[in-house]
């Protein structure tokens, strides 16, 4: 029996890019869908809904049906200001902000068992190896961005990749995770546009088009974002490619 990878992916659009047009279906209450890479391996995606709570159900549900590593992949704010939308950041560590500041979740080559990619595939494309760090509310302006980045260093900001990460290390596996940017350093996005989405990223489309009315200057911001969400997701099928071939290491259960 072929291998087969978990991804949790918090967005509709960011699951639909990985699987390409491969069909989805609701079980268990997770939307999920499942490609066969080149060499065979299984690549089954899920969709999360945003947040850490929300990531870490949808990975202990693919830790469930057997898979040998779990990651993460989706849109990203940059915080190191050297990186545009669409490069790719491939983590080496990942921490947490929290209540009492920030603290180390998982480390590559620490006590989980690394994942060895297909780097050939990613040809042409800018990536980067750093940390990524996990918050639990979105950092909309680049003055926050950058006071996030003096603090942890981190390449990547997100709302569930150290829940992916602790869920790995509960169940055992080895984990993973690919971010790609949408929102670089010197990007302000308003408050009040995160608030017309709903958990599961989908448009509060009254909500919205009581805001566009209010305030209708924020039509441009709207479309800055929507460009900018599609570029960043352009690179998908190479990531996907990057998984073909896979060598993952046997990792020893723990509860972390």
């Amino acid at each position: 029996m072929k291998k087969a990878i978990g991804i949790v992916a918090a967005l509709p659009g960011e699951a639909k890019a990985l699987l390409g047009r491969r069909s989805r279906r609701k079980a268990e209450g997770f939307s999920h869908g499942r490609a066969v890479l080149k060499d065979g391996t299984n690549l089954l995606v899920v969709q999360s809904g945003m947040g850490m709570d929300n990531a870490f159900s949808a990975a202990g549900w693919l830790s469930g049906k057997g898979v040998a590593a779990l990651g993460c992949f989706g849109v990203s704010g940059g915080l190191d200001p050297e990186l545009g939308v669409g490069d790719l950041v491939f983590s080496d560590a990942v921490f947490v902000e929290g209540d009492d500041g920030v603290s180390l979740v998982w480390e590559r080559g620490g006590c989980d068992s690394d994942v060895a990619f297909n780097f050939q595939a990613a040809n042409g494309l800018t990536v980067s190896w750093g940390p990524i760090v996990t918050v639990q509310k979105p950092v909309f302006n680049a003055a926050g961005k950058r006071a996030l980045f003096d603090r942890t260093g981190a390449l990547a900001v997100d709302m569930e990749t150290a829940a992916v990460a602790r869920a790995a290390s509960r169940s055992g596996l080895p984990f993973f995770a690919i971010r790609t940017i949408c929102d670089s350093a010197d990007v302000t996005i308003p408050e009040s546009i995160y608030q017309c989405i709903d958990q599961q990223g989908r448009p509060r489309v009254s909500h919205l088009f009581g805001l566009i009315i209010r305030k209708p200057l924020l039509i441009s911001h709207l479309l800055r974002m929507k460009r900018d969400f599609r570029a960043a997701l352009v690179s998908a099928p190479q990531v996907r490619r990057c998984l073909t071939g896979m060598h993952i290491e046997a990792s020893h259960r723990h509860d972390g």
